[in-house]
């Protein structure tokens, strides 16, 4: 009996690991919505008609929106005489 649980425990802990790993991944496409919700470390730097870009607090990375999907993921750029990157202008 207790051979039976330790055969069907550990696949389960590997499906349970391996699914929220894939529901964290960020990719090209994603809802800015389902961003923010994995994601709520992340700051908002950015709010235009044209697009809104999110810094991750975290891994110093920033992501870019239109239409509330994401187009774009960079590191930016640190402007001449700055410490601290910014967006990047496109």
């Amino acid at each position: 009996m207790m051979h039976f649980m330790k055969k069907l425990i550990l696949p389960l802990l590997l499906v349970v690991l391996l699914m929220s790993c894939s529901s964290q991944r960020i990719s090209l496409g994603m809802p800015e919505q389902r961003f923010i919700k994995q994601h709520p470390y992340a700051t908002q730097v950015e709010l235009s008609e044209r697009r809104t870009v999110y810094l991750d607090n975290q891994g110093a990375e920033f992501y870019y929106f239109k239409d509330s999907k994401l187009y774009k993921m960079d590191h930016g750029f640190t402007p001449f005489g700055s410490a601290k990157p910014v967006p990047s202008r496109q």
